[in-house]
């Protein structure tokens, strides 16, 4: 485990000001003429990179030891205005990873492969605009987010998220678009949201055979159930402090193993949740809060039996450093009436789990420079796994960012155990234009 760790940066502001002179002149006539050149606004901007990402495992088995990965990855973002009021985005992302095509000697299961080797998408697609005054809408492939954690997911449960190698990435970079569409209506200091999911989408976990696989058998296949969801959320925004209160009816993302036509499949069951989000800020200090109540859980060994799970977070952030800032948060989530689906359940932990994490960053060379670091860990007394990762990214011009960061799994549960070894360094290029 690291035992130190690096402070980080507190954002500047920076000021513009102007001052408008007046001149008079009492004598002649004589007048200048002012010509203000009029610059045509482009109603179109088109965006990109390409990045170049490798890591090197410190001490994993084969065929994950060594170099592991080498991705090259490329994303494309269109905007285009049609009105002042109404816009459509387009991006997209694919990647491809060269360690296959060079340790070909090497026994990759197939299904690692197939996941892992290439993938291209459409990321971002919808149109955006105003109905009326107090009435926008986003309608399409997007990405909303709950709750006021940057690290732990409490209420954020709209959007799956891609957890193939979990712990080199922050959520933000995690989450999966999904088709929906999103009315935002403005009142005084409150807005609220309706949405409709139309898009039935999964996280994507770890595969059979891959580095991060935990278990022995072949992961099951997702039952896919394209039924919409429904959601609503109430925000208000006010002096110091905000609120946010949301209510969703959707689908599992975890589900539970049932075997269905003599195969292992992942059942996703409805699931209805109620929560809340809240900031509170004083000074450099800013309090932090979420709590989700979810209704709907079940559990292969247990029937048509539904259980109920509360999800609670608090943290603090200090940003009284100068370009420094820190945070540190805790969550609890506790199943209830889980003695039921223990009798068959072999991870008793999901009963009352809880969840520490400590971020720090901060800017060095002018901001050219910023370190980074996190520490996750699990157990209400911490000695339940987790993992730690520092980093550095240094901006080398307007074009091109590089970073070096190295990542170490801790033991403490069946989950991390089997990770344990596979500590590894990171290093990316990434040229954006």
């Amino acid at each position: 485990m690291l035992k130190s760790f690096l402070l980080s940066s507190l954002l500047l502001a920076s000021f513009a000001f102007c001052a408008d002179d007046e001149f008079g002149d009492g004598f002649g006539d004589e007048t200048q003429a002012i010509v203000i050149k009029n610059i045509a606004k482009k109603d179109y901007y088109f965006v990109g990179n390409v990045e170049q990402l490798g890591s090197y495992s410190t001490h994993n088995q084969t065929p994950h030891n060594d170099l592991n990965s080498l991705v090259t990855s490329v994303y494309l973002e269109y905007e285009q205005s049609f009105t002042k009021n109404h816009k459509l985005r387009v991006s997209s992302n694919a990647f491809y990873n060269f360690i296959y095509d060079l340790n070909r000697d090497r026994d990759y299961s197939q299904q690692e492969k197939n996941d892992l080797k290439y993938e291209a998408e459409i990321f971002d697609l919808y149109l955006q605009g105003k109905i009326s005054p107090t009435l926008d809408y986003k309608i399409g492939r997007q990405v909303v987010i709950w709750g006021r954690s940057d690290t732990i997911r409490v209420t954020d449960v709209l959007n799956p998220l891609d957890n193939r190698t979990p712990g080199i990435v922050d959520i933000e970079d995690l989450r999966l678009p999904v088709g929906m569409a999103k009315f935002d209506y403005y009142f005084g200091d409150w807005n609220a949201n309706f949405i409709v999911v139309g898009e039935t989408r999964y996280s994507k976990n770890p595969v059979n055979g891959g580095d991060f696989y935990p278990f022995l058998f072949p992961s099951p296949s997702n039952k896919i159930e394209n039924k919409p969801s429904l959601a609503l959320s109430l925000n208000g925004t006010f002096s110091g402090w905000d609120l946010s209160l949301y209510a969703v009816n959707t689908t599992s993302d975890a589900g539970h193993v049932e075997v269905l036509a003599n195969q292992a499949t992942l059942v996703h069951e409805d699931l209805n949740m109620l929560g809340f989000a809240f900031n509170y800020l004083h000074d450099s200090w800013l309090l932090k809060s979420e709590a989700a109540y979810f209704d709907g859980y079940k559990f292969g060994s247990t029937g048509n039996k539904t259980f109920k799970k509360l999800d609670a977070l608090v943290g603090l952030e200090y940003n009284g450093f100068s370009e420094t800032g820190m945070a540190l948060e805790l969550a609890n989530r506790h199943m209830f009436n889980y003695d039921d689906a223990l009798k068959l359940q072999p991870l008793e932990v999901l009963e009352d789990t809880t969840q520490y994490a400590f971020r720090a960053n901060s800017d060095f060379l002018n901001a050219t420079l910023k370190a980074n670091f996190l520490i996750s860990l699990f157990g209400k007394e911490m000695n339940q796994g987790g993992f730690s990762r520092l980093w550095f990214e240094y901006a080398i011009n307007d074009n091109f960012n590089a970073t070096l960061g190295y990542v170490d799994y801790l033991k403490g549960s069946n989950l991390f155990d089997v990770i344990d070894d596979n500590d590894m360094f990171f290093a990316s290029l990434k040229y954006s234009f």
